[in-house]
Formats: structure tokens, C-alpha cells, sequence
């Protein structure tokens, strides 16, 4: 998380909410693109996912998983993400369903993908080099072959991977020693499934 502590942010949330409420409706939800290649993504109202996501806060995080999930659930609200959670620790919104059968592991898929810290800083960017990632489910990190699995064809979601799930506490390195993903960071995807 950034500069807020979770209790502070808690205590901020529900007096924003509390100060909406009495002073009259916000704007609505709507769509915003985003300024670089990628998805266009539908924005939630903020109270009915601040109150939502807050239960998903922890006030004394204490694994690397729990300052993972406090800083997904906090980008979430901030974009006005409506994101739904997984066991594991994943966190998705679907932005457009797509068709037919569900993804499944073997399979071989094509898909277009942008790949970001919550900082906004973007590390990967199929849609900018023009070419679609071809790959098989189940080859890819594991927040993204559990994700895939919860697509179709032609779907279109954003995946709030913590770190367990993608890179780990070695991060990524590429062939000559630069590093990709920082060790224990939350990446961001957006991914479009090719049909």
C-alpha cells in the first residue's frame, strides 16, 4: 500500500461514504479507457464497492500474501474496480464474458494482454507490439492459468495477480540480468482471449 496506513484508509472510506450519503448521489459509474493500448473498463460506484471490498482489508497485514491482498483490494477501489476474489488470492473482473466453452487446461489460445504495477508503471504490452501472445493454459503463471479457466473465447477481463500467484520473491529477470518484475510485486493484467 502507499502512503496510508490500512486503519486510516478504513476510517477515511467510511467517512467519504458516510459524507456522500448525507450530502446527495455521486456521479455514476460508467467506462474509462485507458490512455494506453488496452481494455476499456467499466468503473463501479464507489460506495456500493467501498463497502463491499472493505471487509477484505486486514488492519495488521502479516504475511507477504495478506500486504499483497490489502493492496490489490485498495487499487480496486481507487479504480473502482468491481472485482470478485478467488481462494487463492486472485482477484478478476470479467469486462466482457465471451462465448462457448470455458478455457481448459491444454488448451492452446491466443490472446492480447497488458501487463502493469498498481503504480501504473506498464511492463508488457501486447496490443503496442501488434502481435497476440500464443500460448497453452496452464504454461503461464499460476494467476493466470487459474484466470483463464474462468474465460471464454472472446472475453475480455483484468486480473489482480498477488505475488505468490506470479512471480514470486525472485521476481523476473530477463537473459541479461535486468529485472522485469521487482521481487513480491502485485501485477495487474488486462487480457483479451482471441477467439
Amino acid at each position: 500500500m502507499t502512503a496510508l496506513s490500512v486503519p486510516y484508509r478504513l476510517l477515511i472510506l467510511l467517512c467519504t461514504i458516510l459524507i456522500s450519503k448525507a450530502c446527495g448521489p455521486r456521479a455514476p459509474a460508467g467506462e474509462t479507457a485507458n490512455d494506453t493500448a488496452g481494455l476499456v473498463i467499466p468503473r463501479a460506484n464507489e460506495e456500493d464497492l467501498a463497502l463491499r471490498l472493505l471487509q477484505d482489508l486486514l488492519s495488521d497485514p502479516q504475511t507477504q500474501a495478506e500486504h499483497d491482498r490489502n493492496d490489490i483490494v485498495s487499487y480496486a477501489i481507487d479504480h473502482l474496480l468491481d472485482v470478485q476474489s478467488m481462494p487463492s488470492g486472485l482477484y478478476y473482473l470479467m469486462v466482457r464474458p465471451g462465448e462457448g466453452e470455458l478455457l481448459q487446461p491444454g488448451e492452446q489460445v491466443q490472446a492480447h494482454y497488458r501487463g502493469y504495477f498498481p503504480d501504473g508503471t506498464e511492463f508488457d504490452n501486447s496490443w503496442r507490439r501488434g502481435q497476440p501472445l500464443a500460448f497453452t493454459v496452464g504454461s503461464m503463471i499460476d494467476g493466470w492459468n487459474e484466470g483463464l479457466q474462468l474465460l471464454r473465447p472472446g472475453a475480455q477481463a483484468v486480473f489482480l495477480i498477488p505475488s505468490h500467484l506470479g512471480y514470486g520473491a525472485q521476481g523476473l529477470q530477463n537473459r541479461q540480468g535486468k529485472t522485469l518484475v521487482p521481487p513480491n510485486a502485485v501485477l495487474i493484467f488486462e487480457l483479451e482471449v482471441l477467439k
